[in-house]
């Protein structure tokens, strides 16, 4: 079995790292931004540099944001900056699913259009 080099290691210990660093300080209990929001988010980055895949973050961002979503809450995180990123999370997978589908017609473009004018085998 041949071993294949790890992609962007130094991005994926950094990412490492970061959530791990994130996770010494972060404490949920505390109703304040830094640690509802901003360290949160800091944990998205460093998933982000671990996987480097913007779609897995954005889905666990929006999701971990719609289920943490309270319209009725005082605290401006739970009823304005959850919100806001679960629109933007959810923009962001509607443009990248719709990137793909673009790139899919376009790489399958050719074999589309001589499949049509082939001559019917009789």
């Amino acid at each position: 079995m041949e071993r294949q080099p790890i992609n962007h290691l130094s991005l994926r210990m950094a990412g490492v790292a970061l959530i791990l660093a994130v996770l010494f300080v972060l404490d949920l209990n505390q109703d304040d931004a830094t640690n509802q929001l901003w360290l949160p988010l800091l944990l998205a980055t460093g998933a982000y540099l671990m996987t480097l895949s913007g779609m897995a973050v954005a889905i666990a961002v929006g999701t971990l944001a719609i289920l943490h979503l309270d319209l009725d809450s005082t605290f401006w995180v739970s009823n304005s900056a959850y919100p806001l990123l679960v629109t933007i999370s959810g923009l962001f997978i509607g443009w990248t699913l719709l990137q793909r589908f673009l790139q899919r017609i376009k790489n399958t473009h050719d074999e589309r259009w001589a499949n049509r004018h082939q001559e019917p085998d009789e």
